[in-house]
């Protein structure tokens, strides 16, 4: 394991540095090597137990080869999540004695982006050094301040604006009511009901649906209500190269624990976080055993595509989801012609209406995607308006494609990784 080999070499460099000194070994805060913790945690600052912090020392460690993650911090790239050795320093002020703690921090596993830290910390100076990972993990948390936008958690932007409004969501009155009361219901009474219960107010909704329904739409323009009743919004992304990990989970949640004001906090694509050792972390944090737990209140919105593929603890038990939402594909001819309406703008003609019988049962992404196209093929012919026919061979082309790879991928022979008869390893060319 590799932490034990961490944990061997740094004892024996305690050995050599501090051989009568007394030590305790323990996981650490991967935050300490952050580099954003440790440009912003100065030396000379003081902490519990009368001691001050007099900086650090890059250390060689044979097990690590350093390397430095990067994000934006505001409007600057900056480097942050870090693998590394180091030797922090302190001294005890009332007796002038100096002490160092001794710290390795690595990616245990070459599949999953994520530190793991250990630390060889003097007995009697632990309430200094976890005073210490709490000066770092304050400076590493995302500065939440009321915004007029979205602060994104991974991802390559800082922040978004959403445009989404509520009227722009064709769905059902019935469903959009039921969400947006439940929202607000929480933020206006809710939360102290949570709180005269003594439990943290974090409230947990999940949109469940097949792609391209309007989830994600949803969730824009229920951001964008929070944001104008002066919420704050947090968005975990997983459109980075880490993809979807619990680090960016708990990064998300450390801002919401932070944060002075209610905290919309959305997760698209639950499932997705759901994988190897990160479904328990999750699982904790839905129990509420992780929960974050803001005075002003936190409600998270999720979504997934694949109900099925969340563990059934999740979906069954009371508490680790309040309320699931299903957002169906089109139910009927009202809400297909709305939708088409939508799409179609000022190109709406009423001998469109031919075209809504094959809208039913059809995701919202359909509608769109027929709506384009078809708008499409008139200015590629220099038409000033889309007619009836355009419509319908948009729809056509659109269902004849659907079942081309509908038969495609029920025809397709499963990729084996591994040929026995040549003993080679051969990956997924897609990739997982």
């Amino acid at each position: 394991m590799q932490y034990e080999r961490l944990v061997q070499w740094a004892q024996e460099l305690w050995a050599s540095r501090w051989p009568e000194r007394p030590y305790v070994t323990i996981w650490a805060s991967a935050e300490c090597s952050n580099m954003i913790a440790q440009s912003q945690v100065k030396s000379g600052r003081k902490l519990r137990g009368k001691a001050r912090y007099d900086g650090v020392d890059e250390l060689e460690c044979p097990y690590i080869v350093p390397i430095s993650d990067y994000g934006s911090r505001g409007k600057k790239m900056v480097l942050t999540s870090s693998a590394g050795a180091f030797a922090f320093k302190f001294t005890h002020e009332d007796e002038d004695e100096q002490f160092e703690v001794v710290y390795a921090s690595s990616y245990f596993s070459d599949d999953v982006q994520d530190l793991t830290a250990i630390a060889l910390v003097p007995e009697d100076k632990l309430e200094t050094w976890a005073a210490f990972e709490f000066a770092c993990a304050r400076a590493v948390r995302p500065r939440i301040r009321r915004r007029r936008d979205v602060y994104i958690i991974g991802g390559t932007d800082a922040f978004f604006d959403p445009t989404v409004d509520w009227g722009d969501v064709i769905l059902s009155d019935e469903l959009k009511s039921k969400l947006l009361d439940d929202m607000e219901a929480f933020f206006t009474k809710g939360v102290e009901i949570y709180r005269q219960l003594k439990l943290p107010p974090f409230r947990k909704l999940l949109l469940a649906g097949v792609p391209g329904t309007g989830k994600t739409m949803l969730c824009a323009a229920m951001a964008k209500i929070a944001i104008s009743h002066g919420r704050v919004v947090v968005y975990v992304s997983g459109a980075d190269r880490d993809g979807a990990s619990f680090e960016k989970i708990q990064r998300a949640l450390q801002a919401v624990t932070a944060a002075r004001y209610p905290v919309l906090l959305i997760v698209e694509e639950l499932d997705a976080y759901l994988q190897g050792d990160d479904k328990a972390r999750v699982l904790n944090v839905l129990d509420g055993i992780e929960s974050p737990n803001n005075p002003k209140g936190a409600l998270l919105l999720a979504t997934t595509n694949y109900p099925e593929a969340i563990d059934e603890r999740i979906s069954k038990r009371p508490g680790r989801l309040d309320r699931i939402f299903i957002v169906p594909t089109i139910e009927d001819d009202e809400q297909a012609t709305a939708m088409l309406r939508h799409y179609m703008g000022d190109q709406w003609k009423d001998e469109h209406v031919g075209v809504i019988e094959y809208l039913i049962d059809q995701p919202g992404a359909f509608v769109r995607e027929v709506a384009l196209h078809a708008r499409m093929l008139a200015a590629h012919e220099h038409r000033t308006e889309v007619t009836h026919e355009m419509l319908e061979q948009s729809v056509q082309s659109l269902l004849r494609q659907i079942r081309a790879e509908s038969d495609f991928l029920a025809n397709r022979r499963p990729i084996s990784l591994v040929n026995s008869k040549k003993g080679n390893n051969n990956r997924n060319p897609f990739g997982f």
